[in-house]
């Protein structure tokens, strides 16, 4: 009979037995994880010495994760894994699925911890929010986050006490790494992408937000509103990764939304994202480098 007190909590056993499958196909470990819900594109293309395998093919991974393609490789010293943040059926969405645990979603982000990150680099779409002085993320623009406020009353974290895979509290004090923003900036004014630092609202989902709750995460300190960005971030944290996360701006967040345009305009942005994401490679290395002697 299996003791209780030793019995792997289903987190680290999926983890687990994935990490290992990944160890025999010789995937190469990573530096960072790029988990990209915009910006994807032909950034594979980039790699040098990839490979391609779909996280189905891996033992452990959860069913929303098994359509996925894991990218592996380098830009230029930087080892990288590349995933789509897009589990499950494109018309599922973000919604979850009934008796999905919710440390689903976040699956990647402890899988890559597991195999040697230390940061994680994660973009999303979303929306401006004004502030009643007029001030405006201007859409078109990457904002760049710096801190961010959970709204969504979502978290991963559910059901993880007894995980060794991170801490009961992990602390979000330090999440998004000041120096990796600093970079972006440098890098983004020589390639001319328009960027600029931002708080985010990580806003509910499925449903678009009303105009009083746009007005709310405003004055509650918010710039832009990110639907599905507490799952990543909640999991780095727990997962002891640093955090570089891009949200493609899309709109101003007044007025009638159409998603169909809203992705429309975050495509829009993808290439300039994706040529940041290589311009930063070296950034992200001696990031990552650092914060591996911390360890």
């Amino acid at each position: 009979m299996t003791d209780s007190m030793t019995t792997v909590p289903p987190l680290d056993a999926a983890v687990n037995a994935a990490l290992a499958d990944l160890q025999k196909r010789g995937v190469v470990e990573p530096d960072a994880l790029f988990l990209l819900g915009t910006g994807v594109g032909m950034l594979g293309s980039q790699l040098k010495s990839p490979m391609r395998l779909p996280l189905g093919k891996l033992a452990g991974t959860p069913a929303a994760w098994r359509e996925v393609l894991l990218f592996s490789g380098v830009i230029g010293t930087l080892s990288v894994w590349i995933v789509e943040d897009a589990p499950g059926p494109p018309e599922q969405g973000l919604a979850e699925p009934l008796g999905e645990p919710a440390w689903t979603r976040g699956f990647p982000v402890w899988l890559a911890a597991a195999a040697g990150a230390s940061v994680c680099v994660h973009t999303a779409a979303g929306q401006s929010l004004p502030e009643e002085d007029g001030r405006v993320i201007r859409p078109g623009s990457i904002a760049l986050v710096s801190d961010h406020v959970n709204f969504s009353g979502r978290t991963p974290l559910l059901g993880l006490g007894e995980s060794k895979l991170g801490p009961l509290f992990p602390d979000q004090s330090r999440l998004h790494n000041e120096d990796l923003r600093k970079a972006a900036l440098r890098r983004g004014k020589k390639l001319g992408v328009p960027l600029g630092e931002a708080i985010a609202a990580c806003s509910p989902y499925p449903a678009l937000e009303t105009p009083a709750e746009r007005r709310f995460w405003s004055r509650a300190g918010a710039d832009v509103a990110v639907q599905g960005l507490a799952t990543p971030l909640h999991a780095s944290a727990h997962a002891g990764l640093q955090v570089l996360s891009l949200v493609a701006v899309t709109d101003s967040g007044t007025g009638m939304q159409d998603v169909g345009e809203l992705v429309a305009q975050a495509d829009k942005l993808a290439p300039a994202i994706e040529e940041l994401l290589v311009a930063l490679a070296p950034d992200i290395k001696k990031v990552a480098r650092s914060l591996t002697i911390e360890e």
